[in-house]
């Protein structure tokens, strides 16, 4: 399930990347400044997204590289709750 978690995290963080390089890629085509700015607005605000979810999995994963034995007990807790 953690390892699910993980995989699905980082797939996001792949298509959120590739989803500001097409954005910024529109940024060249000639939008207007007001359009151009709120679109490189939105891309920082995704970037800094993507940058903290990627953290967010990579330090799941090394924690649970690390102590294996949290994931058995997580999958317990969530069976019982």
């Amino acid at each position: 399930m953690i390892e699910m978690i993980i995989k699905s995290s980082l797939e996001v963080v792949d298509r959120t990347e590739r989803l500001i390089d097409a954005a910024r890629r529109l940024l060249g085509v000639g939008l207007d400044e007001v359009e151009a700015y709120r679109l490189h607005v939105e891309i920082e605000k995704l970037t800094d997204v993507v940058l903290a979810m990627d953290e967010a999995a990579r330090l799941l994963r090394r924690t649970f590289e690390l102590r294996p034995e949290i994931a058995r007990y997580s999958v317990v807790n969530s069976t019982v709750h």
